[in-house]
């Protein structure tokens, strides 16, 4: 009876100091898995400040590059209107030039007209006829081989500059329109990103739930299973105490 006394006090000290490992083990335990908490709820905070601050640059980059394309468009738009002002100006100088030299014209016409009436007695009228042609062609000769050259010389380099203005407000509107595109697909590119990053981790969140539930209960008789000491051989009491 005093053996099996003492085999039943080895076995419920056994089972004891057994229960006392696995309540550690399961502090250990516990305090990793909320320490690991932690370390995923820092990083995601880190992260999303990261993200935000990101956002809050790309956003203040993309309002600086359109007002920079904004006040281009502005400056170029001023230009275009000066530039068609200048030329609406020179051509309405070149039509009352043109006016004058033709009422300068009309009125010398006149003169000579008057001049022809007052000598026609005395004067032969080849004389009067090759008087007028000789003036006559002299402004002529003066209209067309000087002015006129002049004032198409003068028209064509205001098509040439206004179909340049055109053409630069039309590169000005290309360029503006393919970087709001390119800052367009860059948001919804990191938009994109955004949501696959935060789809990841709510799945990884997902398996490391059902791992853990589908995990089996911690083993708590590990050391139970083993079988009863051998009885010592000498009559001490405390002889089995030693495999401990």
């Amino acid at each position: 009876m005093s053996e099996d006394k003492e085999s039943s006090v080895l076995f419920n000290l056994r089972k004891l100091m057994n229960l006392e490992e696995d309540r550690v083990r399961e502090e250990e335990e516990e305090t990793l898995r909320l320490e690991a908490a932690e370390r995923e709820r820092i990083a995601e905070e880190a992260r999303k400040k990261q993200e935000e601050e990101e956002a809050l640059l790309r956003t203040q980059e993309e309002t600086r590059l359109a007002e920079e394309q904004r006040v281009r468009d502005e400056e170029e738009r001023a230009l275009r209107e000066r530039k068609e002002a200048e030329l609406r100006v020179r051509l309405e100088q070149e039509a009352r030039e043109k006016a004058d030299e033709h009422q300068r014209m009309l009125e010398h016409e006149k003169e000579i007209a008057a001049i022809s009436a007052q000598q026609r007695k005395g004067v032969h009228p080849g004389l009067l006829a090759a008087a007028a042609v000789l003036v006559f062609a002299a402004f002529g000769g003066a209209y067309f081989g000087i002015y006129k050259p002049a004032v198409e010389q003068q028209e064509a380099e205001a098509l040439a500059a206004k179909m340049e203005a055109e053409r630069a407000a039309r590169e000005a509107e290309e360029a503006r329109q393919a970087a709001e595109l390119e800052a367009q697909k860059r948001a919804e590119a990191e938009a994109e990103k955004a949501r696959l990053a935060e789809k990841a981790q709510r799945d990884a969140q997902a398996a490391a739930a059902a791992r853990r539930a589908a995990s089996p209960g911690k083993p708590t008789g590990g050391r139970r299973g083993r079988s009863r000491p051998r009885k010592a051989d000498t009559d001490d009491p405390l002889a089995g105490l030693d495999s401990l």
